[in-house]
């Protein structure tokens, strides 16, 4: 803005915009309301704002994603496949709360919110409450200024609790918990309001300070006289007007003593103050995590089981878990799995999962749910539980580690399987995965019921079950509301479910003739509603059929790495050839040499209808608009370089001409 120096500036950009596309989507925007901001600041004429600041600003911001391109156009193309590319901007504008109430959680110990309730984490020090009214009192600073500050500050405030100002801050979509992640970019510029008025405060006089600490003091009765909050108890307030009051001294003192030595023990006092803050809060308002040592102390348990799968077949497959840590496990200690959380997902997988009744929202979607049936689809071969009490005729256990146990899958499909052609999951059974496998096993031209409903009963909130015959039950929830259930009585013992939604299907084991398990539950809140769930009975007859079926042709020989894989097939007779591999627009598939389009089963997994004969697979997947990304990228490298080049003889020539 004073020197036209941009380099620093666009580069910068580039890294925020290349590490994390989506924070940089509100960092850009902050930077076009602070670049406004600073234009009115500086005084500028408008010949120099039309023909310098806008378009330098207009150039190197440009000029900074177009750097960042190689991955922001992937990235663009890969949400546009998920359920946050439907941009659905709001009909009419609506406000969550009021701006008093936003400003009571700049006190101490105000819960940190982490769900759906839009409330900012702004807490940044309690000082902060002292040192705004200082800023505003200080002559010293121009009116112009402070304006200008309020405003955007103001603004940000505003977009906190306004329905359409937050859905654009997010990138044109509403944040999945953890809201207002613009919050940082508020608490910057408050700080640096902070920060201007402490180093000004000895050319203030102490009445100042004593008004800014009473004005804090009538923000308290304020805030306790129309915030209504659960969370904003006599203790918060008097906890936060305590250290503010230590502040104020501390304050008064040193705009007041010219003694270096006393300053020298009252900068120890206020960063002891800050301290002591700091771990109170923390101590009071974070995040319940596990330590470190637990988190992952099994990590080398499962890299050596998952070494061990590798010894016992080639090819490619997935490995799943009966009980998970978080929602990326396979991410986490590196082997292939059927889950993952991302913002970027498939939204398509997602889609499949629901309707197999298996865990998924707008940015996960999770093995958990998957019947015998549909984890053979998704061509999961191994499991990893923390007991040994998983073992019957669908898990065989093979090894252990730790308290880690590795089961293989007994039924299973191989990664390229056949059906007749044309087959594909039949429409309709919204929240009926069970029956639409069914449905599935009777368009295969198998006789016989895979999944029958069984008698279960309610008692009280719960669902109980007799089993009348030994073998693989499941369960399903048939009402929304649900999010945790408990089973007790099964073979572990107890098993417990989350992430539960109308639908959501339930693994209950391997039960004895006439052992009975229990449904609970497992919210714990007293208006949690009753649980409403059938139960079914797997025949495995059907099962054993239904892959045989699937299995007598499959494709063999497959070769796999990270963006290639490689396969052949001999088709005795015409069928469907599914890949347990969802489509992406970056697949390019090629068949017998020659570039082939395949069909979608279930509207995710890719297929080919294939006629008899000998075919061989090559496919290789490359993101859409990696090519864009690169050009683009170049081409802004060499432009900001050659910018950079230009302006340095233009410099040195001026530098000449003064001496």
């Amino acid at each position: 803005m004073k020197d036209g120096r941009c380099g620093l500036y666009c580069i910068t950009l580039a890294i925020s915009i290349y590490t994390n596309y989506y924070i940089s989507i509100m960092i850009c925007i902050f930077l076009v309301l602070y670049f406004l901001l600073l234009l009115v600041m500086e005084r500028k004429g408008l010949r120099d704002i039309w023909k310098k600041n806008i378009p330098h600003f207009a150039l190197y911001s440009l000029l900074a994603g177009g750097m960042a391109a190689v991955l922001l156009i992937p990235e663009v193309c890969a949400i546009l496949q998920t359920d946050f590319g439907d941009m659905d901007f709001p009909e009419k504008i609506e406000s969550y709360f009021s701006v008093l109430d936003m400003l009571a959680r700049h006190c101490m110990c105000v819960y940190t919110e982490r769900g759906l309730d839009h409330w900012p984490n702004i807490y940044c020090g309690s000082a902060v409450l002292l040192f705004v009214p200082l800023y505003l009192m200080n002559r010293h600073i121009s009116i112009r200024e402070k304006f200008c500050r309020m405003a955007l500050a103001g603004f940000l405030l505003l977009s906190f609790g306004t329905n359409m100002l937050d859905f654009l801050w997010h990138g044109l979509n509403y944040p999945d918990s953890l809201p207002a992640r613009q919050s940082f970019l508020y608490i910057f510029l408050v700080l640096t309001m902070c920060y201007d008025a402490f180093r000004r405060v000895r050319e203030t006089d102490g009445q100042q300070i004593l008004y800014g600490y009473l004005w804090a003091v009538g923000f308290f009765l304020f805030c306790e006289k129309f915030v209504d909050h659960e969370d904003f108890e006599w203790g918060v307030k008097l906890l936060t007007l305590g250290f503010v009051s230590v502040y104020a001294i501390l304050l008064y003192l040193y705009r007041t003593r010219d003694d270096q030595a006393l300053h020298k023990g009252l900068a120890v006092m206020g960063l002891t103050m800050v301290v002591a803050e700091c771990i109170l809060n923390t101590y009071a308002t974070s995040v319940g995590t596990v330590s470190r040592s637990a988190y992952l102390g099994q990590q080398e348990d499962y890299r050596a089981l998952y070494e061990d799968t590798q010894t016992r077949e080639e090819g490619i497959y997935r490995v799943e878990k009966f009980t998970r840590k978080t929602k990326n496990d396979g991410t986490l200690t590196g082997y292939p799995t059927a889950s993952v959380f991302s913002s970027t997902l498939n939204s398509q997988v997602m889609d499949l999962y629901k309707r197999l009744g298996m865990r998924h929202s707008k940015v996960y979607y999770g093995f958990d749910g998957a019947t015998a049936l549909t984890s053979a689809m998704l061509n999961v071969h191994y499991m990893f539980g923390e007991s040994a009490d998983y073992e019957n005729g669908l898990y065989t256990l093979l090894a252990q580690s730790g308290d880690i146990y590795l089961y293989q899958c007994n039924a299973v499909l191989p990664f390229g399987y056949v059906a007749p052609t044309g087959f594909d999951l039949p429409e309709g059974y919204e929240n009926q995965g069970l029956k639409l496998q069914n449905r599935m096993v009777k368009e295969l031209g198998i006789e016989g019921i895979l999944f029958q409903q069984v008698e279960s009963e309610s008692r009280g909130d719960n669902v109980e079950f007799t089993a009348q015959k030994g073998g693989y039950y499941y369960g399903i929830l048939t009402a929304s509301g649900t999010g945790k259930v408990d089973c007790i009585g099964g073979s572990t013992g107890e098993e417990k479910f989350q992430d539960l939604k109308k639908g959501s299907i339930l693994y209950l084991g391997y039960l004895e003739k006439d052992q009975t398990i229990t449904l609970t539950n497992g919210d714990q809140e007293d208006e949690s509603p009753k649980i409403q769930a059938d139960v079914f009975y797997m025949d495995e007859a059907v099962l054993t059929q239904v892959l045989a079926l699937l299995a007598k042709q499959h494709m063999e020989h497959v070769v796999w790495d990270n963006d290639t894989l490689t396969g052949s097939i001999a088709m005795e007779k015409a069928g469907r050839l599914i890949l347990s591999v969802p489509y992406e627009a970056g697949w390019r598939v090629l068949v017998n040499g020659e570039e082939a389009e395949g069909e979608l089963f279930g509207g995710c997994l890719m297929a080919f209808d294939l006629a008899p004969g000998e075919y061989q697979f090559e496919m290789q997947y490359v993101p859409e608009g990696l090519g864009a990304g690169i050009g683009v990228t170049i081409i802004s490298l060499l432009m900001f370089v050659g910018l950079m080049v230009l302006r340095r003889p233009r410099k040195a020539l001026l530098s000449s001409v003064k001496d």
